[in-house]
């Protein structure tokens, strides 16, 4: 069995990638289509944690809970959808400092592991202790994870050529 070089390099460079917390360059022969519904799924994903954001001051006990196991499904979900524009544009230098920002310095998992509290705990969490979750979340979320993922959809959008550039939906208490 032979392998060449450039059979080969693609494999080692995304093995290379992942160990530095780069965006793995897997596949830049993604569609239009493929794009399109990556920034979309992406952008409901992010939407819906949004909206229990929003709504976390008036939710209580249970429903808290119920409604952050949604948020949390979501959240955990714009992974998929990242994969698909890493592998479209991750050499692109704006998308290296997105993803530094989401992955290297740990922003993006901060709020898996928030929503996660919520949805085990939030029940049992005083009023106090919710809001300063929250907020706390928020100050990481709203200051850069959202701007991060704006510049996946910037990106995507000159890609597309659309003349449109999508912002992820923000939380009203931002």
């Amino acid at each position: 069995m032979q392998f060449s070089i450039t059979a080969i390099l693609p494999i080692v460079a995304t093995f290379f990638a992942l160990a530095q917390g780069a965006p793995a360059v897997i596949d830049a022969r993604a569609t239009n289509k493929q794009l399109a519904d990556a920034q979309n799924g992406w952008a409901a994903d992010t939407s819906k944690v949004s909206q229990f954001l929003s709504a976390v001051p008036t939710l209580h006990g249970a429903q808290l809970q119920a409604a952050a196991k949604v948020a949390l499904a979501a959240e955990k979900n714009e992974l998929v959808h990242k994969k698909v524009l890493d592998g479209a544009f991750g050499s692109d230098k704006r998308i290296v400092g997105a993803n530094n920002v989401l992955v290297n310095k740990g922003t993006f998992q901060s709020v898996v592991d928030a929503l996660a509290v919520f949805s085990t705990r939030g029940a049992k969490m005083s009023q106090a202790d919710i809001n300063a979750l929250l907020r706390k979340t928020n100050t990481v979320r709203c200051g850069q994870v959202l701007p991060a993922i704006d510049t996946y959809f910037r990106v995507t959008g000159e890609k597309l050529k659309s003349g449109l550039f999508s912002l992820a939906n923000r939380p009203n208490n931002c």
